[in-house]
């Protein structure tokens, strides 16, 4: 199969689903822009707990951990503790969660909202959340999952099922792998351009490719 075929499914599936994905995106859209800086933490938290396992595992967890903001006061111990039971690996993600918390806490005043505003750009968004060596847990994937999920929507989202979907209908080859940031930009063009052929943003393209792979609507 080729790209003309994946253009073809990606136009149906999104004049079918066009609704539900604008409201999704109207949803992220307001968690960032009148959202607390705690709703758009728990943001992140989410993508944390979504990289490798389930959407729908990550957000009943993320719920378990949001209630009576839980993950904003909880030590280490006790976040790990909840972890444990409800999601496998309790000990990595619990720490990243408190690690990441804590800093943006002790060198940012917990204000995310002015270090999105002061990185304003693109790239510069993205890098910080990918590249501070700080915020342990979040690499150039989780970072574009967690933007797009405030209402950013220039940004792919290179998972499993969207590299399986690329090298399905040739986009790039069976054998590529994200190793890098290079490599995840040079994937992230070729995704980028098949969105400006069938005139979606990156976030609205996510949205229709992990449909077309798994038959939900999922943050």
């Amino acid at each position: 199969m080729n790209r003309e075929n994946l253009c073809k499914i990606i136009k149906r599936i999104y004049l079918d689903k066009e609704n539900e994905i604008r409201g999704r995106i109207e949803e992220f859209r307001h968690i960032g822009t009148l959202g607390s800086n705690e709703d758009i933490f728990f943001e992140l938290v989410y993508c944390m707990l979504a990289a490798g396992t389930s959407a729908e595992l990550a957000f009943k967890v993320h719920n378990i951990l949001r209630k009576d903001d839980f993950i904003i006061s909880a030590n280490q111990k006790q976040i790990i503790q909840k972890l444990k039971t409800c999601y496998r690996f309790y000990n990595l993600r619990g720490e990243y969660i408190y690690q990441t918390r804590e800093y943006f806490q002790k060198n940012f005043n917990f204000d995310f909202k002015k270090i999105i505003k002061d990185n304003y750009s693109s790239e510069g968004r993205r890098g910080f959340f990918a590249e501070d060596k700080n915020i342990i847990g979040i690499g150039m994937k989780v970072a574009s999952h967690f933007l797009r999920n405030i209402g950013f929507m220039e940004y792919a989202i290179l998972d499993k099922h969207v590299i399986q979907i690329m090298k399905e209908f040739n986009l790039i080859s069976d054998k590529f792998k994200i190793s890098n940031k290079v490599k995840y930009i040079e994937c992230e063009l070729v995704l980028r351009e098949l969105g400006e052929y069938v005139n979606l943003t990156m976030g609205e393209l996510d949205f229709v490719l992990w449909y077309y792979k798994t038959g939900k609507i999922i943050k």
